[in-house]
């Protein structure tokens, strides 16, 4: 029987569920949030988004139970750690002290986790290094995810950071490319509330930039110009009512915003001179307004290209993957 898993990324004004059966997209879901249930990537009320999943699981006739969630990065604590050999058991003793810099209060209210991203070993064969990802999380934070979904209905088998999901579909596109020596990776996930650019370098997750201003910039502007309401504006925006997206105010929103981005980029490129990036993938429900992708790629000197060039898998409808990239990739964990 084939295994199936829904892949949940809770946006800032937007739901999505992956459906997947043995890692492969069966459907992709999508459902705006209600106003103001997400602010700045934390729930403001856990019992009315857990009451909002259970009503679009129903409405979309979702019977599968098992779920792995995306919490956004600023939820959890993230360290590269390169420690010698341990086991197990040694490491997690020693896990919560490399978070001392981060974490001031009692260490056992979080929990601690790592990946290991690579080893080193002497002539002999003997391990005597590891390199590690390690991630440490409230222990009330996850608490309140696993109450939430099981008040909506589901068992909740995994949580992760968004960053993770991007890394699982980098690592798979790498696999089934055969790709002998790990890239250096650029994607950009252009939000509502944010626009975020995540690196990675020789294939592991590195950092996270944030930019304040998302698309809901656009959402003002057109609400203030048009006298209409802003979730009005937002239609307006989405079906390009008008030619509205070619507004000139709207053109100098997306210059803006394409110019913080090269400043990111550029800033990466300083620290890290022998970089092999050589592309930028956009994902996000920014993605879709065209004309701010292309300014993006005018204001950088990297090839701007959609984020479903990374998917080993094609897929006829890339639109809702695109919105929702998180969501196909940490069922892949």
């Amino acid at each position: 029987m084939a295994k199936k898993i829904l892949g949940i990324e809770i946006g800032n004004c937007r739901l999505k569920i992956a459906i997947c059966s043995d890692y492969n997209l069966e459907r992709l879901i999508t459902a705006d949030l209600p106003d103001n249930l997400v602010q700045e990537d934390e729930i403001v009320s856990w019992e009315a988004m857990a009451e909002f999943i259970k009503e679009v699981i129903k409405e979309n006739k979702i019977s599968v139970k098992n779920a792995a969630v995306v919490i956004p990065e600023k939820l959890v604590y993230t360290k590269h750690v390169v420690r010698p050999a341990m086991t197990v058991d040694q490491l997690k003793v020693n896990l919560p002290y490399e978070f001392h810099d981060y974490i001031t209060e009692d260490k056992d209210k979080y929990f601690y986790d790592y990946a290991v991203i690579n080893k080193t070993s002497d002539t002999d064969g003997n391990l005597t290094e590891m390199e590690l990802m390690a991630v440490a999380a409230p222990k009330e934070t996850i608490n309140q995810y696993k109450t939430l979904f099981r008040r909506a209905g589901l068992r909740l088998t995994l949580i992760a950071p968004d960053y993770s999901a991007i890394r699982n579909i980098i690592k798979d596109y790498e696999e089934v490319n055969a790709v002998k020596e790990p890239g250096d990776y650029a994607v950009l996930d252009i939000g509502h509330k944010t626009v975020k650019l995540y690196f990675f370098t020789q294939g592991e997750y590195e950092i996270t930039r944030v930019m304040e201003a998302g698309c809901e910039e656009i959402d003002f502007y057109i609400a203030e110009t048009r006298n209409i309401e802003e979730h009005i504006a937002r239609i307006y925006k989405e079906t390009n009512k008008d030619d509205i997206l070619h507004d000139t105010g709207c053109e100098e929103i997306y210059s803006q915003m394409a110019i913080e981005v090269m400043r990111v980029l550029n800033f990466y490129n300083f620290n890290h001179p022998d970089n092999r990036l050589d592309a930028l993938y956009y994902c996000g429900g920014g993605s879709l307004i065209t004309p701010l992708v292309d300014a993006i790629a005018g204001a950088t000197e990297v090839n701007v290209v959609s984020l479903d060039q990374l998917l080993t898998d094609k897929y006829e409808d890339t639109t809702k993957i695109l919105m929702g990239p998180q969501a196909l990739g940490i069922t892949w964990e």
